[in-house]
């Protein structure tokens, strides 16, 4: 399994012989550049997770992309799909519910977004699980540090590092309930890049035994996992996404 950040959310995932790009929102300008996509996953609505005119890129140049989303977003995005070239519709998947591209298996959990404040109307959302055999589950939180029982001793879990509805004190006690072998760092587009190691430092030094908090490698690198899963950065492999 490899996986690239594409800043913020956004991760293009190559597992179980496909691509799929997650969360193209509108802090991931590079995720227009996504070629040879399978599939586009999307948690939520929410603009940093899925920008119309990042996602209308990403579909004209990926024609044979298959567009999976949480029920809001998908009826957030159907037009932009509907629009694009080959014919496609949005697969609305509701937690609990899942959706077989090839070889992989695609579930989604949770539901909900994170309360911001009892003020401000809440969204759906939900997370995904990646699974395909002889490959590390990979899990994807998208806005929620809800412990689902399905996160729980997952291989890998790419999880909100920092939030306007969450803490760092959230963020360790989620990790430490969890507890991921390999806990990868996103949504970080939202505090200064001085900022954002003061969150990921508490996060990695507090996170159980038996979790590695992983940040990603310089330049654009992708992280690599086998099967065991054992993690490994590869700079140079990033070149060509």
């Amino acid at each position: 399994m490899r996986i690239r950040h594409l800043k913020h959310s956004c991760l293009l995932v190559e597992t179980g012989g496909m691509r799929l790009l997650m969360d193209p929102g509108g802090f991931s300008p590079d995720a227009a550049e996504a070629r040879d996509a399978d599939a586009v996953l999307v948690t939520h609505k929410h603009p940093d997770h899925v920008d119309p005119e990042i996602l209308a890129a990403v579909l004209g140049a990926n024609e044979r992309a298959v567009v999976i989303a949480e029920p809001e977003a998908a009826a957030e995005i159907a037009d932009v799909v509907a629009g694009a070239p080959g014919n496609r519709v949005v697969s609305e998947l509701r937690a609990g519910q899942r959706e077989i591209v090839g070889d992989l298996t695609i579930s989604a959990h949770g539901g909900h977004h994170a309360i911001i404040h009892p003020d401000i109307p809440g969204v759906g959302n939900v997370g995904f699980v990646i699974e395909a055999p002889g490959e590390p589950r990979l899990g994807v939180t998208g806005d929620s540090l809800e412990p689902l029982e399905v996160f729980h001793g997952i291989d890998v879990l790419a999880f909100a590092v920092v939030a306007p509805w969450s803490s760092i004190r959230a963020t360790i006690d989620f990790l430490r309930e969890v507890r991921p072998r390999l806990a990868l760092p996103v949504h970080d587009a939202i505090v200064s890049p001085e900022g954002r190691p003061i969150f990921l430092k508490q996060t990695t030094e507090h996170a159980p035994d038996g979790t590695e908090v992983r940040d990603w490698p310089d330049d654009g690198g992708i992280v690599e996992v086998t099967g065991n899963p054992e993690a490994t950065a590869n700079p140079d492999a990033a070149a060509g996404a």
